[in-house]
This record gives structure tokens, C-alpha cells and sequence, in this order.
């Protein structure tokens, strides 16, 4: 291959990229469950069909008035239904994701070359935390790029007055999707740079600029006193204090989440502590061979987004409830540490032009190869259960029309399975412990897990599938 054509090839950062792609199409193709992500899709409908963009809600016996999150969130979903329809949510969470990721790349690339952004972008891309929610309506996607992008000023520098601007502008749009976790990154960040360049001028900007970005949040709540009522107490202060019984108390969970999550980048990770520490000074002499170019601001970068990513993963432990998504915030940052921490020995290593030739062939043959297997439903294997109406009773229930009442009787939750039928087949269901005699909605159709009693008469078996009977009254 001549240098003419190298040149024309796209560059690593686009092949890593495609990977991104083809993991999180891959979720497309097969038939997926992913309980809250239809949940707030099917909130986005009622939005659309009641016209309204503050009164959210959800099922008749669930949410009737959706207070679990703020609506600014759900905005993009609605006015994407609106003009395009529910199909365009995965390719617009998609985008959003692919926003996050670049700019985690862009970060990596700027403070340590070429090769610390790709490291991160894969680092990123891997976890199926990432790339499984990037692609469906859940929060998560606008919540990482609006979260990630206002920490990038501080992470690559002191901020001037207009990268504050930018900081405050997103991080008021983080805030107003999943409030106070959507001001972590900039928090941490703006920490991080105070404490690397110890000043405390950046620390007290930083703190107003991150007042202010609450404002227009704080300003909805207080003239919106359904929604202080519904959010702020029940929502964020019952989860600050624990008094909500779901999620988990442990305060270590964002650290067990990081194990269990970040597990394709988590070795990785090392090499960005050795190289923010300095320590030892031999693994430090080889992360950084001789040549390397700005070695100090290599090792200030790391730095900062080892003190910034501690600050984030030790603010998540705080309140009293924890779900293991919150945790999500922190992965960027993550990623750039783990690439700051291996740019500087890949750029070293592939400093001669054959070995950046392989290696760029090397991602360009990953990006085709799970491409391909996106194509051809790999993603199959991720979700190998389907909703009870999506199997083989699903021509049992051709006749079901859309808005009919529908019992799903488990002594389970059933918190997927309702929200499948919602956003699916536009079923209003209701969860019942049993089947007897209450039937307030006059639902003919009941879906029956097993251990679930069965009291009433007048219900005749029509069908199974796995776990699940399914029962229609006369």
C-alpha cells in the first residue's frame, strides 16, 4: 500500500467508532426486552398523543402521573416521535451515544496522540452497559453527552471565560435530564483541574458556573409544585436518604459496578493510575519511552482524570439508594484515563509506518468483523428471552386490540413484561399476585406465571410458553 492510499484510508478513530456502531446495532435486530427504556418510551407517546410536555405519565395502575424523572429528558423523544416516528428513537440514542464517544476519544487524543483516543473509544465502546443502552430510549445517552462534553474544558486545560459559558450551558442541560448525577462530570472535573494546577480561582468559578447550570432546574421545580412534590421529595431526597426499598444500600456499589461493568477496560485502568502516580518510576519510564513527546503534560492529563473519575465513582456513594446505571457517568472518564494511560507506549510502538499501517488494518478488520455479526443477529445471543405475547402465543392474540386491559398474575413484579406489553402492543396491563375474583378493568386475557394462583372461575387455558399460561375468560 502506498502512503497515497494509507492517507485515504479512514483513520483509527472512525474504525473504532464503527465497532461502537456495529455493537450497539446489534441490539436492533433481535426482538429485546429492556424494561425501562419501552418504559420511557411509551411515556414519549403519551406526550406526543396528550400534547403535553410537563404532565408525563405512564399506565393507568403504574405512573399515572410519571414523577420518577424530569421531563426535559423526554423531549428529544417526543418531539423525534412526533415528526419521524418511534422507529428513529434507537438511531437518535444512537447519535447521542456516538457524540460521547467521540468526545471521550477527542479528549484521550489531545493529551496523549492518535492511539490514546482510540484505546479509550474501545475502552468505552466494550461494555455492554454502554453500548446495549446507547442504542435504545433510555436517559442515558443524552444524559453521557450533555455530562461528558461540560467536563471537557477543565479536563484539557484551565477553562477561559467562554469554555465556562459551554460548561454551564451543558451542564444545565445534564442537570435537566437526571439531575444532580448530571453535574458529576463537571464537578469532578473542575475539581480534579483545581487540584492538579492548585488553584483555587478555578475551584471557586468552577463552583458558580456549576450553581448557576442548576438554575434553570431548580426554577422549573419551584413554580411546578406537583413536581417538587413528585420529584424532588419522593424521587431525589427518598433516594438520597434510602427510603426507597428499590436499588440497593451498600455503599460500595458504584466501585462493584465498575468490576462488573467496566470489566472489558478495567485491567487497563492500571496503567493509567502507574502513569498519574508516577510511580514507580521504572513502569513509569516504560509507559513513557524516550522520545515521548510532552511527557509532563502526558502525565498532568492523567492526573486529572484519575482525581476526576475517584471524585465521581466517591460522589455515587453518597446517597442512601444506588442503581447501578448511575455509575454510567463515570465510565468517559474512565476510558480517557485508561487511553491517556496507553497512548503514550502504542504511539511509541507504532511510530514506524508499517506498524501504524497493521494496526490501523487490524481495526478496520474488528469494525467489518462485528459489522458482520451485527448483520447476520449475533445480538441474538444477548437477548435470548422474548416477552410472553412475542413467542408462540402470539397468534393466540391476534385478536387483542390495542388500549385492551390485559392481567399479568405473578407474585413477581413482572416490571418488563408490563412494559413490553405497553410499548408493543399498546396493552393496558395490570400486575395482580393472583387471579381471583378482582378483574376492575374487565380484562378477558390473563397472563399466568407459575406459582401464581389461580381462584377465579370462568378462565380457560389457551396456551403456554415457558413460565407463563395464557388464560382467557368467556
Amino acid at each position: 500500500m502506498s502512503p497515497s492510499d494509507a492517507s485515504r484510508m479512514p483513520g483509527p478513530m472512525t474504525w473504532a467508532a464503527l465497532v461502537f456502531l456495529g455493537l450497539t446495532t446489534a441490539t436492533w435486530w433481535p426482538h429485546t426486552d429492556l424494561g425501562d427504556s419501552q418504559l420511557y418510551q411509551v411515556v414519549a407517546r403519551h406526550m406526543v398523543e396528550d400534547g403535553s410536555w410537563t404532565q408525563l405519565r405512564y399506565l393507568p395502575t403504574v405512573h399515572p402521573r410519571f414523577f420518577e424523572h424530569l421531563p426535559f429528558g423526554f423531549w428529544p423523544f417526543a418531539l423525534v416521535i412526533r415528526i419521524l416516528g418511534e422507529p428513529a428513537l434507537r438511531p437518535l440514542c444512537a447519535a447521542f451515544s456516538l457524540g460521547t464517544l467521540l468526545l471521550t476519544g477527542s479528549v484521550a487524543r489531545r493529551s496523549a496522540g492518535t492511539w490514546a483516543g482510540v484505546t479509550a473509544m474501545l475502552v468505552l465502546a466494550f461494555p455492554d452497559g454502554f453500548f446495549i443502552r446507547g442504542g435504545h430510549p433510555f436517559l442515558e445517552p443524552l444524559l453521557l453527552l450533555l455530562a461528558t462534553g461540560s467536563a471537557v474544558p477543565p479536563l484539557l486545560g484551565v477553562p477561559r471565560a467562554r469554555d465556562w459559558l459551554v460548561c454551564g450551558v451543558l451542564a444545565a442541560g445534564a442537570c435537566a435530564v437526571k439531575g444532580p448525577f448530571g453535574l458529576l462530570p463537571f464537578a469532578g472535573a473542575t475539581v480534579a483541574r483545581a487540584l492538579v494546577e492548585r488553584s483555587w480561582k478555578v475551584l471557586v468559578i468552577g463552583t458558580l458556573v456549576g450553581l448557576a447550570s442548576t438554575a434553570p432546574t431548580v426554577l422549573f421545580l419551584v413554580t411546578h409544585p406537583d413536581w417538587w412534590e413528585g420529584y424532588v421529595r419522593h424521587q431525589v431526597l427518598a433516594s438520597a436518604t434510602g427510603e426507597r426499598l428499590d436499588g440497593q444500600n451498600a455503599w460500595y456499589i458504584p466501585f462493584r459496578t465498575l468490576g462488573s461493568r467496566f470489566w472489558p477496560g478495567l485491567p487497563l485502568l492500571a496503567a493509567g493510575g502507574v502513569l498519574a502516580l508516577g510511580r514507580p518510576a521504572r513502569a513509569l519510564r516504560a509507559l513513557l519511552p524516550e522520545g515521548t513527546p510532552e511527557p509532563a503534560r502526558v502525565l498532568r492529563s492523567a492526573r486529572v482524570l484519575l482525581l476526576a473519575s475517584l471524585f465521581v465513582l466517591t460522589a455515587l456513594c453518597l446517597p442512601g439508594r444506588k442503581v447501578w446505571n448511575h455509575s454510567l457517568v463515570a465510565f468517559p472518564l474512565l476510558a480517557m484515563l485508561a487511553g491517556v494511560g496507553l497512548g503514550p507506549w502504542l504511539e511509541a510502538r507504532l511510530a514506524l509506518p508499517e506498524r501504524a499501517r497493521r494496526a490501523r488494518l487490524g481495526l478496520a478488520v474488528l469494525a467489518l468483523l462485528v459489522l458482520g455479526a451485527s448483520a447476520a443477529g449475533a445480538g441474538r445471543l444477548l437477548f435470548p428471552k422474548r416477552c410472553p405475547a412475542s413467542g408462540v402465543l402470539a397468534p393466540a392474540l391476534a385478536d387483542v386490540p390495542a388500549g385492551a386491559p390485559v392481567l399479568v398474575v405473578s407474585t413477581q413484579y413482572e416490571w418488563t413484561t408490563l412494559a413490553a406489553f405497553a410499548v408493543e402492543r399498546r396493552w393496558l396491563p395490570r400486575r395482580l399476585p393472583e387471579l381471583g375474583s378482582e378483574n376492575p378493568d374487565g380484562a378477558q386475557v390473563a397472563f399466568v406465571a407459575d406459582g401464581a394462583t389461580v381462584s377465579a372461575s370462568g378462565w380457560r387455558e389457551v396456551g403456554r410458553d415457558g413460565r407463563w399460561r395464557l388464560l382467557r375468560s368467556p
